[in-house]
C-alpha cells in the first residue's frame, strides 16, 4: 500500500474497498442486471497488517478485504458476488449473466469504470465470441481504453440531460438508493441476517430510510435534511 492511500485501511474513515472499488463495481452491475432486492453478506478482513510501499513497515488494516454477497433482483434472478483484495492472480472484473436463451460474459483487465469492457456472448449451446458495439454507440472513440474515457461520457450524458430534459446521468436518487445497498450489505454482514431492500423516490424523507448513525454505517456523509426540501440558512433556503 502506498503511503498516500493508508487511509483507505481504516474502516471508520469510510473511504474502503467495500465503499470505493466494491461500490462502483456493484453499481455497473446493478444498473445491468437490475436492482437487489433483498441481501445477505459474508465479509472478512484476511490480512490485518499490510506491507507500507517499499518501506519494510506494515501499517494495520480493518476494512474488509472479502466481500461475498447474494441476493435476488426484480424477477427473481439470483446475483452472486465476491470481490476481493490482495489477490495474487490479478483476476481483474468478470461478470456472467446466464439466461434461458443465451449466456453473456463481461470482463475487463481492471475496474470497469476504468479501463476497456471485453463483451462475449451466444445465443443457446456453443462457445461465447466476442460483441462489438454498434457503429455510432460510442460519443468518444478517441478517448477508448484511457482512464478518462468512462468519465467523458458520464460529462457527455450530463450535458445531454440538461439541454434534452432526459435523466440518463446517476443522480440524487440514485446515489440514495446505492447508498441503502451498501449499508444493508454492511448490516447482513455484521448481523447475519438477510436484509431486504425497499424502493426509495425522490421527496421521501431521509427520516424514513435505516438508521444512518449505526457504527457499521458504510457511508459518512449522507444529508441528515429531507430530499424534498433545500437547506435552511439565516431563514431562507439556500440554492
Amino acid at each position: 500500500m502506498s503511503p498516500n492511500m493508508v487511509y483507505t485501511l481504516d474502516r471508520k474513515l469510510g473511504a474502503t474497498m467495500l465503499t470505493i472499488a466494491f461500490g462502483r463495481a456493484i453499481d455497473l452491475v446493478s444498473m445491468v442486471v437490475g436492482e437487489l432486492q433483498e441481501v445477505v453478506t459474508t465479509t472478512a478482513t484476511r490480512r490485518r497488517q499490510v506491507p507500507l510501499g517499499r518501506t519494510g513497515q506494515v501499517v494495520p488494516m480493518t476494512a474488509e478485504d472479502q466481500i461475498a454477497i447474494s441476493g435476488t433482483v426484480a424477477g427473481g434472478a439470483i446475483l452472486s458476488v465476491h470481490h476481493r483484495g490482495g489477490a495474487a492472480s490479478s483476476a481483474g472484473f468478470s461478470l456472467v449473466i446466464d439466461g434461458t436463451e443465451g449466456r453473456l460474459e463481461i470482463t475487463a483487465a481492471e475496474f470497469p469504470h476504468i479501463g476497456p469492457v471485453t463483451v462475449r456472448g451466444t445465443r443457446g449451446g456453443g462457445r461465447p465470441t466476442k460483441v462489438t458495439l454498434p457503429s455510432g454507440y460510442d460519443d468518444c472513440p478517441g478517448l477508448a481504453g484511457t482512464v478518462i474515457h468512462s468519465l467523458a461520457r458520464a460529462y457527455a450524458a450530463i450535458r445531454d440531460d440538461l439541454i434534452h430534459g432526459t435523466a440518463v446521468a446517476p443522480d440524487f436518487t440514485h446515489a440514495v438508493r446505492r447508498h441503502r445497498l451498501l449499508d444493508a450489505i454492511v448490516r447482513s454482514a455484521a448481523t447475519g441476517r438477510r436484509k431486504a431492500l425497499r424502493p426509495w423516490v425522490r421527496g421521501q424523507s431521509i427520516s424514513t430510510l435505516p438508521d444512518i448513525t449505526s457504527p457499521h454505517r458504510p457511508l459518512p456523509c449522507v444529508p441528515a435534511y429531507s430530499a424534498a426540501r433545500r437547506p435552511i440558512e439565516n431563514g431562507r433556503e439556500r440554492p
